[in-house]
């Protein structure tokens, strides 16, 4: 068998480096440690898409472009999106004792070694890009979801199929009638959902929106006007827009960009994140650190993390054991002084069943981080840069949320990583 070729080997093979890089490059793995790739892109030698091709040359494997249509749902079925977000592997397309998987390494064994002794297949690798891979989880569990969603054979009431709409966050969604048959439809995260409406939605909508859009329009065939959507108590102004012909109408509805203040202090996060944390919170794995550059970032934009990555439709609480200004603007709770006392507070606060909790206390995480992780499905907990993760992860953290703005001239960075100790 022929020697596996080395990667500098292979990027000088086709004139990307030339000796001279590969000296430097290792002298900087010699200082600073990591991979001979990591020191080429240190050194601005490779771009990551080059060092991505050039270790799918040295393992012999496929680069590719993975297409979501093209994915095997059986194969994607085999893990969960949570799983395949923290190990960026996701299985593509399974044929008899095979199983072809998308990673974005060949070195990351660990997670392949898993997969091959859970289903008991032989595993056959693809390399793709990390940004590929996570488009492609959030794509496709999403459709998922969504054909989920359509094999339900019972009808949504008005009230229902607007909740599935607001836990989505959806930042558009509508109702399409056809004789006598109606659909409720909503936009999540770029894939649209359909449930069957039953028959008493257009008595019903009266009650949701004023004004009412069928009495709004009357006899007009096309329509475009400003209405207040009162969802569960959270009241949001739309932009409607209605559409009919002897066949039926098609009303859509876009929730108006309220001038949220929010998004004067902090930039939103990229559509990306915002994606893969709502499918985390469904997946019931949502359980996050937050950590931030500058510290003092964290104290400011914790309790507005629902509403900047959720929606305010979702019960939020925000704990905190200081005088925070921000304890002003969200549902908040002061913790006692006596930090002894924490754990009883939180506990009592678990009968309340609140759908999100943001958490930024002091001192001994462990003695109070799995009680806060118990007052909802969904939790944000403040985590400093001294402060052990090991705590975080012992009480069932798997991810960390960065939050950097090196001056307040920066724009706010966002980023979601497994959470690594």
């Amino acid at each position: 068998m022929a020697e596996r070729r080395t990667l500098g080997q292979i990027l000088m093979s086709f004139g990307r480096i030339t000796e001279s890089d590969v000296d430097d490059a290792l002298s900087y793995q010699r200082d600073h440690g990591g991979y001979f790739g990591e020191a080429l892109m240190a050194l601005g030698l490779v771009s990551q898409e080059e060092l991505e091709w050039g270790l799918a040359s040295q393992f012999d494997l496929p680069y590719i472009f993975p297409d979501p249509d093209s994915i095997d749902p059986d194969a994607a079925a085999l893990v969960s999106p949570e799983w395949a977000l923290a190990h960026l592997t996701m299985p593509i397309m399974k044929a008899g004792n095979s199983l072809t998987v998308v990673v974005d390494s060949p070195i990351k064994t660990g997670a392949v070694d898993e997969l091959a002794a859970r289903t008991n297949l032989q595993i056959e690798l693809a390399l793709a890009s990390a940004a590929q891979i996570r488009e492609l989880i959030r794509q496709v569990y999403a459709r998922a979801s969504a054909r989920e969603e359509l094999d339900r054979p019972s009808t949504a009431s008005l009230r229902e199929a607007l909740g599935l709409a607001l836990e989505a966050a959806s930042v558009r969604f509508g109702i399409s009638t056809r004789g006598v048959k109606s659909w409720f439809w909503y936009d999540d995260g770029g894939t649209v959902r359909r449930r069957p409406l039953d028959g008493e939605w257009q008595n019903q909508i009266g009650q949701f929106m004023t004004p009412s859009p069928l009495e709004h329009v009357g006899s007009e065939e096309r329509a475009v006007f400003t209405a207040r959507m009162n969802r569960d108590g959270i009241v949001t102004p739309v932009e409607a827009h209605y559409l009919s012909d002897e066949s039926g109408h098609e009303l859509l509805f876009r929730p108006a960009e309220e001038e949220n203040l929010l998004h004067d202090r902090f930039d939103a996060p990229p559509a990306g994140v915002t994606a893969e944390v709502r499918l985390l919170a469904r997946s019931g794995s949502a359980r996050f650190i937050v950590t931030t550059e500058p510290e003092a970032l964290g104290h400011e934009v914790l309790p507005h993390l629902p509403d900047l990555l959720l929606d305010p439709s979702w019960r939020s609480i925000y704990l905190n054991a200081d005088e925070q200004r921000a304890a002003d603007e969200a549902f908040s709770m002061r913790m006692p002084s006596d930090p002894d006392q924490w754990a009883t507070e939180l506990d009592t606060l678990r009968a309340f069943h609140f759908d999100v909790v943001t958490v930024d206390l002091t001192g001994n995480a462990e003695a109070w981080a799995s009680t806060a992780l118990d007052v909802a499905s969904v939790a944000f907990l403040l985590w400093g840069k001294e402060e052990d993760r090991r705590a975080a992860y012992d009480a069932g953290i798997r991810w960390e949320l960065h939050l950097r703005r090196p001056t307040e001239d920066d724009p706010l960075e966002w980023v979601l990583e497994p959470l690594a100790l």
